[in-house]
């Protein structure tokens, strides 16, 4: 005890608490919620105004994109990783999104007539965005 100073011991593992997502995790969770938005733009905009709706294809990805980040794991990898599940989801409703939007600008006269309308097509273009930019920011 001559005034030595003693090692204070370091954990070798940090815990969950430091255990922060990465950027796939971060992807996976922004197409996520682009697959949020565009069953919300269906569900109130659609069925609910009955103003602006997206077709089947688009919202049964949309509903996996948000199903599969909270289904057990282990069952979804029997069918693929997670992240090449929600990499292919995002970038389809990507190019869905895409061909959506031209379609409303080439029939915008009769198609967007209203503003709700207009609105909730906006809802749906952002989740189409954001699906598509979360499957770009998840690496495999």
């Amino acid at each position: 005890m001559s005034g030595e100073t003693q090692p204070v011991p370091v954990p070798d593992d940090p815990g969950p608490a430091a255990a922060a997502p990465g950027p796939s995790m971060a992807g996976e969770q922004m197409a996520s919620i682009g697959g949020a938005l565009l069953v919300g733009s269906y569900l109130l905009f659609g069925l609910v105004l009955n103003e602006y709706w997206i077709s089947w294809l688009p919202l049964l990805l949309a509903v996996f994109a948000v199903a599969i980040p909270r289904i057990d794991q282990d069952f979804v990898e029997k069918i693929a990783k997670p992240g090449v599940l929600m990499k292919v989801i995002g970038y389809s409703l990507g190019v869905i999104g895409l061909l959506t939007i031209i379609e409303d600008l080439r029939f915008f006269d009769s198609a967007l007539d209203d503003a709700l309308e207009i609105f909730g097509a906006l809802v749906a273009y952002a989740g189409f965005v954001l699906a598509f930019l979360g499957a770009r920011s998840i690496k495999t």
